[in-house]
């Protein structure tokens, strides 16, 4: 009876231990938000999976971006929808070198530009989502805003996963996040335990890895600009 006793005090002990040193959601997604928020640029390298959501294969591409605060953004790869019923399209570049947005087929040798002026919130069709400011807050608002990401986010684990040949040691946590319009969704965040950078994340439709990472580091100029190649052919681009 006394070494039963004596190992339900002990269990007891135990979970307390547990309990205590369980990392807190809250301060994890605060020190995200601290680690993005003043960030003026940078670049990411995201190798992205979506799932088929009739059971087919997975597909897969790789994207670059790249922003430098204020207005200017490069966008390179694969870009989900932006070649949807066109298979011909293959990748693609769009450059906004601060006075105009570029884009780039290589597979067609073909490139359209646009004004910058004529990019606005309410523009028909995407055009509205390729002004600077709401590529910026596509890519990095999630993360800035973090800390307000708590009610319904749980610290779900700790885990080590390989990234580009190099082992990272991070804090596994769902995240419901919430957008200025409401909607809400939830994804899965694999983070950084010693830079707190998002390195992986996951929803039901879709996964990215950040295979490279730079956050505040010194971009080229000439990152952001465009010259149209050799035999490259001009087409308009209209809505």
């Amino acid at each position: 009876m006394r070494s039963a006793i004596r190992f339900g005090l002990l269990a007891l002990v135990l979970q307390a231990a547990v309990a205590q040193t369980r990392p807190d959601v809250a301060e994890i997604l605060k020190k995200v938000a601290e680690t993005y928020k003043a960030v003026s640029q940078y670049e990411f390298v995201v190798d992205l999976t979506l799932h088929d959501k009739e059971g087919g294969p997975p597909s897969a591409t790789r994207m670059v971006f790249a922003f430098k605060a204020p207005n200017q953004y490069r966008m390179q790869g694969a870009i989900p929808g932006m070649s949807a019923g066109n298979p011909d399209v293959g990748e693609m570049l769009i450059v906004h070198d601060g006075s105009a947005v570029w884009f780039y087929f290589p597979k067609l040798n073909q490139y359209s530009t646009l004004p910058a002026s004529e990019l606005a919130a309410n523009d028909p069709g995407d055009l509205g989502d390729l002004r600077p400011e709401a590529a910026d807050v596509f890519m990095m608002g999630r993360y800035r805003g973090a800390a307000d990401h708590t009610g319904g986010s749980k610290f779900l684990r700790e885990e080590s996963i390989e990234i580009a040949g190099m082992k990272f040691d991070c804090y596994v946590c769902y995240v419901v996040t919430v957008s200025p319009e409401g909607d809400e969704s939830s994804c899965t965040w694999w983070i950084d335990r010693k830079r707190f950078r998002v390195l992986r994340e996951a929803t039901a439709d879709s996964e990215e890895v950040f295979t490279d990472i730079k956050l505040d580091e010194s971009l080229p100029d000439g990152l952001f600009k465009f010259n149209p190649p050799p035999g490259a052919r001009k087409v308009e681009m209209r809505p």
